[in-house]
């Protein structure tokens, strides 16, 4: 009796493998750098940037940086359909914008030893409207500003340069506390003389990329 009953429990229990769920596959991640040169990856000898070097196998990238961007042509190519796209299906925005709209606009570098929070608001203002654009096309998506860094070390004025370099990651940071989707990834310390391109001894070399591409793998887990 005990035998015939452990036989029908273990046919109760038996898996049907007609009735098993399979399970969900997992989709990739889908990261789009887009901005100026650091999100182009300008100075990497390797010619990779941080889109090439997010090497999980479950982050696809697309690159859409610009060298030379300023804010006034990112917003111009937020209005391209193909840039519209990849930012809509994006799950995360990597962004690099802001630096050449000081270092372009005539006037600008004196203005900043004289007034440098007067320079960093109008910039700031512009920054906020590249994201509020982005998240007109994509209002779900995970955005990272990449901070400032210091490409020229041996200047006269670098430890001022520095002090500013800190200073704009802090009120960057300030400007988009309230929102949680956006996170300001620090490049000072990854940046570092070292660490320039071998190219032109200015933007970040492979090294910086590298370190940059890990530290923006590790906030996206």
């Amino acid at each position: 009796m005990a035998h015939g009953s452990q036989l029908h429990r273990a046919a109760v229990t038996r898996p049907n493998a007609s009735r098993q769920i399979p399970l969900p596959i997992e989709q990739p991640l889908r990261v789009v750098t887009i901005g100026d040169s650091l999100a182009y990856g300008t100075g990497d000898e390797e010619r990779k940037g941080i889109a090439g070097r997010l090497r999980n196998p479950m982050i696809d990238t697309t690159n859409l940086g610009v060298s030379g961007a300023e804010t006034s042509d990112l917003l111009a190519r937020l209005r391209h359909e193909r840039t519209r796209t990849a930012l809509n299906d994006a799950d995360a925005i990597v962004l690099s914008i802001g630096a050449n709209d000081l270092f372009r606009t005539p006037g600008a570098r004196e203005e900043t030893l004289h007034d440098p929070l007067a320079v960093a608001e109008r910039i700031l203002v512009r920054v906020e409207e590249v994201v509020a654009q982005l998240y007109r096309i994509n209002p779900h998506a995970r955005i990272l500003i990449l901070g400032a860094y210091n490409p020229v070390p041996n200047h006269q004025y670098k430890a001022l340069i520095n002090q500013y370099v800190g200073a704009w990651d802090d009120v960057l940071a300030a400007r988009f506390e309230s929102n949680p989707l956006v996170t300001v990834v620090k490049m000072y310390d990854l940046v570092t003389p070292q660490r320039l391109s071998r190219f032109d001894h200015f933007h970040p070399g492979g090294a910086a990329y590298e370190a940059a591409a890990k530290r923006i793998e590790a906030i996206l887990r």
